[in-house]
C-alpha cells in the first residue's frame, strides 16, 4: 500500500464482478486495480483485461497470490469454493473482501475467520448494500422512534432464472436461492431488529433436476415480541421490495437492495404518507473505499464477523429445515 491506495487482485471473472465490483472499484478514491485472475488463460480472462486495464493479469489464482504488490482480493467465486480461496489468501497475507454469503456454514466462517486473525489480516463479507446511505437512513428512522414499537419486517427478493448450467443451479457449488438472494432478507432483518432470532420456521422448494433450494420462506421470533419473514425465489418475476411495520406507523422501501441514484423511503402514519427521497451512489464504490480505510487502520469493518456468523447460523437452520421438509 503506497500513499493509502489499495493494490486489490481479483480471483475470478464472475459476472458479480463484472457488471458491479469492478466498475465500482475504479471509481474509489483509494484503489488500484492492480491484477486479475482466472483458472486458465482464456477469452474471459481477455475481455477482463480488456475492458477493466489491470496492470496485471494472471492465468492462475496462485500466481496473482503470489504476487508482493496484492494488498488485498476480491474473491467474487461460486460459493462452494469461497472457504478454499479465504485461507489461500489468508496465507498469503493478503486481506480479503469474499462475496456473500461468506461461508456456507457456520463452521466455515469460523475457521475463515480463524485463519484470518492467524495471518494478521482483514477478512469482510461483500454485503454492498449495508454501505448505502439508503440502509443506513432506515435504519436511522427506526431507531428513531417514529414508527413505535417494531412489530414486523417483512422482505422479499427474487428473480426468474432460466439458465439451467447458471452456477446458482449447482448442489457441488452450493447454490440455490437462500444463498444467492434470500442471505440478503435475512441479513437486512438481523440488521434492523438489532439481534438474532430466537426461532426459526422454514420452508421452500428443492429442485428435483438440480437438488438446490429454488425458493425459501423463513418466519423468524425475535425478543421483544418482534416477527419477521423473508421470501426469496429463482423462479418469480423480479421482485425486491422490504416493509417494516411498527405500532405507530410502517417504512417502505420498493427498490432492489443495490439500487443507485434516486432511491425512495414511504413513512405512513396516521396523519400522512412522506415520500423520503435518498441519492444513492455506487454501494460497490462505498463497499471497496470502507474496506480500504479498514486497511489503512481508519476504520473497523463495517461487516463484522458476528454478522457474517448470524448469518451464517440463520441458513444453516432455515436450509436444514427446508430440507428435511422435503425428503
Amino acid at each position: 500500500m503506497e500513499n493509502g491506495i489499495i493494490n486489490w487482485g481479483v480471483l475470478g471473472c464472475a459476472g458479480i464482478a463484472e457488471g458491479r465490483v469492478l466498475p465500482g472499484l475504479l471509481k474509489a478514491g483509494n484503489a488500484n486495480l492492480y491484477a486479475i485472475a482466472s483458472r486458465r488463460r482464456s477469452e474471459k480472462l481477455k475481455h477482463f483485461q480488456e475492458k477493466f486495464k489491470p496492470e496485471v493479469a494472471y492465468a492462475s489464482y496462485e500466481e496473482l497470490l503470489e504476487d508482493p504488490k496484492v494488498d488485498a482480493v476480491y474473491i467474487p467465486l461460486p460459493n462452494g469454493l469461497h472457504y478454499e480461496w479465504v485461507l489461500k489468501a489468508a496465507a498469503k497475507n493478503k486481506h480479503i473482501l469474499c462475496e456473500k454469503p461468506l461461508g456456507v456454514s457456520k463452521s466455515e466462517v469460523k475457521q475463515m475467520k480463524a485463519a484470518c486473525d492467524a495471518n494478521g489480516v482483514y477478512l469482510m463479507e461483500a454485503f454492498a448494500y449495508r454501505h448505502s446511505p439508503l440502509t443506513k437512513r432506515v435504519k436511522e428512522i427506526i431507531d428513531s422512534g417514529i414508527l413505535g414499537k417494531m412489530k414486523f419486517i417483512e422482505s422479499y427478493f427474487g428473480y426468474f432464472l432460466k439458465n439451467e448450467s447458471d452456477v446458482r443451479f449447482s448442489e457441488a457449488l452450493y447454490g440455490g436461492a437462500t444463498y444467492d438472494v434470500g442471505c440478503y432478507n435475512l441479513n437486512l432483518i438481523r440488521y434492523l431488529v438489532g439481534s438474532e432470532p430466537l426461532k426459526i420456521c422454514a420452508c421452500g422448494q428443492i429442485s428435483q433436476t438440480h437438488c438446490v433450494d429454488e425458493g425459501s420462506s423463513i418466519m423468524m421470533e425475535f425478543k421483544d415480541d418482534i416477527e419477521a419473514f423473508s421470501y426469496c425465489s429463482m423462479a418469480i418475476f423480479p421482485s425486491c421490495r422490504y416493509r417494516v411495520i411498527g405500532e405507530k406507523g410502517t417504512l417502505t422501501v420498493p427498490t432492489e437492495y443495490n439500487t443507485k441514484g434516486i432511491t425512495q423511503i414511504f413513512i405512513t402514519t396516521e396523519e400522512k404518507t412522506e415520500e423520503i427521497i435518498i441519492e444513492c451512489p455506487d454501494n460497490y464504490m462505498l463497499e471497496i473505499e470502507q474496506f480500504g480505510r479498514v486497511i489503512a487502520g481508519e476504520e473497523d469493518p463495517l461487516i463484522t464477523f458476528d454478522d457474517s456468523l448470524g448469518n451464517a447460523a440463520v441458513i444453516d437452520e432455515s436450509l436444514k429445515q427446508i430440507f428435511r421438509r422435503n425428503r
